[in-house]
């Protein structure tokens, strides 16, 4: 039976045609994806802090955020790891009214009879040098390395004059405990060699406290998924909070689940010790150690690598995925073996493969979750690919049924469908789950039909209005090592 379009009191000679775009896409459908970025900018006074900003251009950038400021890095790391329309938001935190901006200095010494030369400095990766010539004292050298660094404003700190001569003070554009983490360095690739004559000695930063309270990010992302976060604070305040927001998020009565990624510079022991009390499966943290790239530009950096892999793919491993414009520690100062890395990884930290030309990719995504609520070990939740593929899924058959079967009555005795009528019954719906289903098997997420088809269970609540469903899908995994066992034979067999 087709349903009546018209009113059957409608009398008057007519001719209507609707459209029905419920069947346009009969295959699967990409979920809306976007990078969220949370940090400190310096923004107009007029800008809105109470809300998120979609930023897609440089020159917005630049005028919403600040040049120099965390921010902007952070949207420049992202927008270089972006796949085209990958959308990046940002949430602007201000300064605490009682932070603390880091501090850090270099102090240069002078003999009278020097050579000349180049005398290069790395701020948070980024290169700045002058050149030093024969006739320079300690002072104008010093006046020369303070204007160079002060002319470069993307670089995240300002230079001053110290005291005694020789001395360049730099502070942090921002307050908090995140300047404490802009490495500062002096005769970093081969070919930086100082003057004969000039010394150069780096303090590094340090006394920034007092982190911004993230409170102001978790109300602006109230109605809005961001599927992945780049979280610059690392203290346990904020990181507890957020946790809690993303575990809220990613319940059944929410579902506007995303994934949080965080960076840790340091050594096995201290990025072991920051991590063991962290056991969610919604934050991944990237472990670093002696490297340039700031860690809140690094967070951006794999939250946008991370999300455009996804997007084409989310149970494809990460591994390889490269993360564009990093700068990596020194091969020999990167963590030592293989074992260091293994032990990050069942600590719930990711690590990265690292280049000899000081690049770096992903090696291993997983998830900070290590442990049951019990204190057991526990696996379950350890890939990330497993979290991006079930948080796909979860979407795919939610909008599935909200597009297509929303306004359907409900029968737990009907078997055969009734031409023409919309009631949704045991059968209709088991066809559903298996027809989704076969479509996740043809796009290589899930596996073995007949073991889903076996353990599907669907019942109908009638008096409730409610069809309620358990299913078992079979995730794909990824493939990360090979074992080969060559059973040799010497000369004849």
């Amino acid at each position: 039976m087709i349903p009546n379009l018209l009113s059957l009191n409608f009398l008057m000679p007519f001719v209507a045609h609707k459209f029905d775009a419920s069947n346009a896409i009969r295959n699967l459908r990409g979920m809306p994806r976007c990078v969220l970025l949370i940090g400190q900018a310096k923004p107009p006074a007029t800008l809105n802090l109470n809300r998120r900003h979609r930023i897609s251009t440089e020159s917005d950038a630049i005028g919403t955020l600040g040049e120099g400021s965390m921010l902007l890095a952070m949207w420049r790391g992202a927008r270089a790891n972006a796949a085209l329309g990958m959308p990046i938001d940002v949430i602007i935190l201000p300064d605490d009214d009682t932070a603390v901006a880091a501090t850090g200095k270099v102090t240069l010494l002078l003999d009278a009879a020097h050579a000349s030369g180049e005398l290069p400095l790395y701020i948070g990766g980024e290169r700045v040098r002058v050149g030093v010539a024969v006739n320079d004292t300690v002072q104008s050298l010093t006046t020369k390395l303070i204007n160079a660094i002060n002319a470069a404003v993307k670089l995240p700190v300002t230079a001053t004059e110290g005291t005694p001569d020789g001395e360049i003070v730099l502070t942090c554009k921002w307050g908090g405990a995140t300047g404490n983490d802009i490495d500062l360095r002096t005769v970093f690739a081969q070919d930086d060699l100082l003057p004969q004559g000039l010394s150069v000695t780096v303090t590094p930063m340090a006394g920034g406290a007092v982190n911004p309270d993230i409170t102001p990010a978790i109300v602006a992302m109230k109605g809005y998924r961001a599927t992945e976060i780049a979280m610059p604070y690392t203290d346990s305040t904020n990181i507890g909070m957020l946790e809690l927001e993303m575990e809220a998020r990613w319940g059944y009565d929410n579902m506007q689940d995303g994934q949080v990624v965080t960076v840790m510079r340091g050594t096995e022991g201290q990025v072991t010790t920051w991590l063991t009390p962290r056991n969610s499966l919604l934050f991944h943290t990237i472990c670093v150690t002696a490297d340039r790239s700031s860690p809140w530009e690094t967070a951006a950096m794999a939250a946008a690598a991370i999300e455009s892999h996804c997007a084409i793919d989310p149970a494809v491993p990460f591994t390889g995925v490269q993360l564009v414009g990093y700068k990596a520690a020194a091969k020999e100062d990167d963590f030592e073996d293989m074992t260091q890395k293994n032990n990050l990884l069942n600590a719930g930290g990711s690590v990265l493969e690292v280049a000899d030309d000081g690049t770096a990719n992903l090696l291993r995504m997983v998830t900070n979750y290590t442990k049951h609520p019990s204190g057991a070990v526990d696996p379950s939740w350890r890939n990330l690919n497993w979290v991006k593929t079930l948080s796909y899924y979860r979407w795919f058959t939610v909008t599935e049924m909200q597009i297509r079967y929303r306004g359907f009555k409900l029968d737990e005795y009907q078997i055969e469908p009734i031409p023409g009528q919309k009631i949704m019954t045991v059968d209709l719906m088991n066809d559903i789950m298996l027809n989704n289903y076969q479509q996740f098997i043809d796009a290589g997420l899930f596996t073995n039909m007949a073991y889903y088809k076996d353990t599907l269970m669907i019942e109908v609540d009638a008096p409730n209005g409610k069809v309620k469903v358990v299913d078992s899908p079979v995730l794909i995994t990824q493939h990360y090592q090979t074992e080969i066992t060559s059973q040799f034979a010497a000369g004849h067999v």
